[in-house]
């Protein structure tokens, strides 16, 4: 029996007085999950958001602060907080995944851009800390079970070199506001614009690192010529003055420290929580990993662990 959903149903009922219908929508990562609510003209995304384990005022301060600077977040109609219920606008079901052409590339970046101009709120910052321990997860959840032994001394010692070389590189990047999964399958296309989803997470950080994330994708795969074009569109769009060498370098290595973190989360997800299907994407990010590990003498250790 689906209590959360009968508790939502009778949240709706106090809403919406005319007849109603749900369907499911997504689970997400975290513990949230979505649902899409019918009336006879009219369509809304429910967020169902344990309060016990999510924190939907977050959520909701995030998408009225970013919408003031004309940042595409849903709008918020309705939340309780205390049951953990919000009612969103409904940005259809064109993810950016689904149809993913060049103009929606530049759609995107051009959409980043104005991100990272937004004042930085009163958020996090990424420091070295929360950068080595996203990093940890590599170690922790991915190599033990997938490679099934224990670390040797020199292994962790070139691993703990790995991390504090990227943090030292990364923490020195212009620090922004960071959606921290701007990726495709958190950006909705609707007619010629883009929204914008689960943006609860932002922090002030890197300004490489939301671009790593749409460009090097956990679920999408660029053609190299593909990558380098829209590459070189954001350094043109955001006017950046070192040589575009220097920034495809910053570019790189915050991708290392992201696809770290990102396999520990894939393989915790699936032990821990039980979400199998983040095991297949697995392959790409370690193919990202790879690259990398090849073309910087620094990440060697990389190549024998992966």
């Amino acid at each position: 029996m689906d209590i959360r959903r009968q508790q939502l149903q009778s949240y709706l009922k106090t809403i919406f007085k005319e007849n109603f219908s749900l369907s499911k929508v997504a689970d997400d990562a975290s513990f949230r999950r979505y649902f899409r609510l019918h009336l006879k003209n009219k369509t809304f995304i429910i967020m169902d958001a344990p309060p016990n384990k999510e924190n939907a005022q977050l959520f909701i301060t995030l998408a009225k602060d970013l919408k003031k600077f004309k940042n595409p977040t849903p709008e918020i109609f309705e939340y309780d907080l205390k049951q953990g219920f919000v009612i969103l606008e409904d940005f259809g079901d064109t993810t950016f995944l689904s149809v993913a052409k060049q103009t929606h590339f530049s759609q995107a970046i051009d959409l980043l851009v104005q991100l990272q101009k937004t004042p930085t709120l009163k958020l996090k910052k990424y420091n070295q800390t929360t950068l080595n321990n996203e990093m940890l997860l590599f170690k922790d959840w991915y190599l033990p079970f997938y490679k099934k032994h224990i670390l040797t001394s020199f292994e962790k010692q070139k691993l703990a070199q790995v991390f504090y070389f990227l943090t030292q590189t990364l923490i020195k990047q212009p620090q922004v506001l960071v959606h921290r999964d701007f990726h495709s399958r958190n950006l909705m296309v609707q007619e010629n614009k883009l929204g914008l989803l689960d943006f609860q997470d932002a922090i002030i950080g890197p300004y490489t690192y939301d671009l790593v994330s749409l460009l090097k994708d956990a679920y999408l795969e660029l053609k190299p010529s593909q990558y380098q074009k829209n590459l070189q569109y954001f350094y043109q769009q955001k006017r950046i003055k070192m040589s575009f060498k220097s920034f495809e370098k910053e570019v790189d290595l915050m991708g290392v420290q992201r696809h770290l973190k990102i396999l520990g989360i894939f393989v915790r997800l699936a032990k821990r929580d039980k979400k199998q299907g983040y095991l297949k994407n697995i392959p790409l990010v370690r193919k990202y990993l790879l690259a990398m590990a090849d073309k910087y003498d620094e990440l060697a250790i990389l190549n024998k662990l992966l």
